[in-house]
This record gives structure tokens, sequence and C-alpha cells, in this order.
């Protein structure tokens, strides 16, 4: 009589990341462990520095989370609490995101377990910090070195991120793997009517979402909104910015001083974003620069055209009218151009929706996400020789 097999024992994931808001990184996050934990082979846990809506929503997904509060500890102190928790879960990967964690991650794992690690690079970064700002630079630098020499691979969301990563890191560290959007989840959500569309139904609603940082260019939106609206057109139009940040009273101020405050409406932080994008008659997306949004996949997912800065990983999804147009003018007159072609044209317009939802079928999906990363994870060999790297 043959022996009897086994199946083989579930890849044990510990994915460390910040938590400190509901944004793009952490809907992928949450995307992610959730149809890993969907497979037979792989298990993830979550490691959050903050209590809130990613830890919320993990936990209602049946994910385990624990929380070392940056609030309450310091950096030494969530260090060692990874440590800790390291030696009690023993997961054979750890998955890191975001700078912070990436350190703390790495250093926690070559001081313990020594298992293999991977991060998810999810967009370029932000700022070049000063050399007046010297705790700046040396947190990136740090954040570089735990990558280089304590980490074993990088993931990059899209394939121009993985080509500027080629810049810091070796090629054979770098695999491109897309974000990925679970599509009947997001139809669902979608399902209600937001408030702005029952008070304004003859309107064309054009939107933008995001946070209120430099980056994400709110100012170019409101100077399309204001292009728009000085021409006579055969409905009126509203505008709508979805998201919270830093710069939020500046951006209302500019709107005030551009006239166009009656038309534009600052929503803040909202949880029915699906039904928000989903009842949108045009989405901008005009970003100095972006990795692989997610909320670029939910538009597309729910027939949302998209208008958008013709880069990264945008320019990928977007090819060949699939989903939205692109834009290589990075200029408010541009970008009111392409939306009003989308708004008169309705042939167009139903081409590329019917094209995008067929292009996130096909190589955004959730499922084919977690199967791309479970991949990488066997992939994935203990490092022996880190430093000689």
């Amino acid at each position: 009589m043959p022996p009897l097999s086994h199946p083989p024992k579930p890849i044990q994931v510990m994915h460390i990341a910040s938590g400190d808001r509901w944004a793009g990184a952490e809907v992928q996050l949450w995307t992610l462990l959730r149809h890993l934990n969907k497979r037979d082979d792989v298990r993830a846990r979550a490691v959050l520095m903050n209590e809130g809506e990613t830890a919320d929503r993990l936990r209602e997904a049946g994910i385990p989370v624990d929380v070392l509060d940056e609030t309450q500890l310091n950096a030494f102190q969530i260090l060692m609490g990874l440590r800790n928790l390291m030696r009690q879960h023993q997961p054979d990967i750890i998955h890191t995101h975001r700078q912070k964690e990436n350190i703390l991650g790495s250093i926690a794992n070559t001081t313990t377990l020594r298992r293999p690690s991977v991060r998810t690079t999810h967009g370029a970064p932000e700022f070049n910090h000063p050399w007046s700002k010297p705790h700046k630079r040396l947190i990136a630098w740090l954040d570089w070195a735990c990558g280089r020499y304590l980490q074993d691979r990088v993931i990059a969301v899209s394939q121009d991120l993985g080509r500027q990563l080629e810049a810091s890191y070796p090629t054979s560290k770098i695999a491109v793997i897309e974000n990925g959007v679970d599509i009947d989840t997001v139809l669902d959500l979608a399902q209600e009517t937001p408030d702005f569309r029952q008070d304004q139904p003859s309107h064309k609603h054009i939107g933008i979402v995001g946070r209120l940082e430099s980056v994400k260019r709110i100012d170019i939106f409101l100077h399309i909104a204001e292009h728009l609206l000085e021409q006579d057109l055969p409905w009126p139009l509203s505008f709508h910015v979805f998201g919270d940040g830093s710069l939020r009273s500046e951006l209302e101020n500019l709107s005030t001083h551009l006239g166009i405050a009656d038309s534009v409406r600052f929503h803040g932080h909202r949880n029915d974003i699906a039904a928000c994008i989903d009842k949108l008659d045009v989405l901008v997306i005009c970003s100095d620069h972006e990795g692989l949004p997610m909320t670029l996949l939910e538009a597309m997912t729910l027939r949302t055209p998209v208008v958008a800065h013709d880069i990264g990983g945008l320019a990928e999804a977007l090819a060949e009218e699939h989903g939205g147009l692109l834009n290589a003018d990075h200029t408010a007159d541009a970008y009111a151009e392409a939306v009003l072609s989308l708004l008169k044209d309705s042939s167009l317009k139903q081409k590329i929706q019917s094209n995008g939802f067929e292009r996130v079928k096909r190589r955004y999906s959730a499922p084919t996400n977690a199967e791309r990363v479970k991949t990488l994870y066997q992939k994935t060999k203990a490092p022996l020789n880190r430093l000689a790297t």
C-alpha cells in the first residue's frame, strides 16, 4: 500500500503595514490578504502601526491583526514588538509596506528569524528631501539599505515603477506584480446612490479621488472645473473632490478665488467611495506621478470613464482607450478638452467603458494578483548571503 500523501503546509506570511489611513495602498493590502486567505496554500496575517479603518476592515474579513500603536510606542518599542510577534507566529515570509515598516520589519526579521523578506513599493517617492533635513535623508537611506541588503524581493505595482527601481536595486530582486481589484465586491459596494446624484440628477458629475496632497494635483482639477464652467454647455456641471489631507483649506480657498466654489464640493473621506465613483460621469486622475492606483481599477470595474495623466501605471492600464483617455499635456485646458470629449461622444464613452472592464477581468483581478504574489513567495529563497548582495 503506497504511503499516504499529505498536502503541503500553507505558507505563513506576516504583512507589516502602517494602517494610518484608508487609501490606495491599504485597499490593496486588504484585497490581497483576503484573496490570499481564500487559498489553501497561504495563510496571511497583518501587523499594523495604527488602529483605524484598515484594522477594522481586515478583522471583519477574518484576517488576524496585531497592532503596535505608533501613537503610544516609539520606534525601538515597535521594533521589539515586531521581534516578539515574529517569534510568536513563526512566519515563513515577511512582507512589508511603506518606509517605516520596511525598515523596522526587515531589521526585526534579520535579528530574529532571518526568513525571506519581501516589500511592495506602491509608488515612486513623493519627495526628494533637501540637505537641510538630514534626518529625512537618513530615513530614506535606511529604507534603501534595508531593501538592498536585508530584503530579498521588491514588488513594483507597474512596469514603469519597476524600471525606476532598477536605479536602486538589482534587477534580480525586482518583480512587477500589478495590483488587483475584487470585481464582485466593488460592484456590490456601488449599489447605493450617493447624495450628490440624488440632489442634482440632471447634472454631469466630474470627480477626483485621493489624498489632498501636492502630488495628487487637486489644484489642476480645480482649474479644469474653472475652464469647463466658463463654457456654454447643454447641461449643468458639478465637481467633486473625495478625500482629505493637509491642503484641504488651501484648496477650498483656491476654489473660492477661482469663483467656482458653488460648483465644487469637498466631500472629505467617504465610506461609500465605490458608489461615488460609479455615479460619476468622468473621473479625473491628474497626479504628477502614480504607481497603479486602486481608484483607477475600481473606476474601470464600474465602467466610469477616466481622464488621466499619461504616466506610469496609468499609461499601462488605459493604453488604447481601455477605460479612459490619456493626457500627455499636463495642463488644465488639455484635461478639460478630454473630459468634454467623453461627455459629448456617447459612442467613444461606451467603447472605453467596455474595453476597460474587459481589461480588468483579464489583467487586474484580485485572484490573479494573489496567485502571482503566492508564486513569488514560493520562489523566494532564504537569503544566505544578503550582505554580499
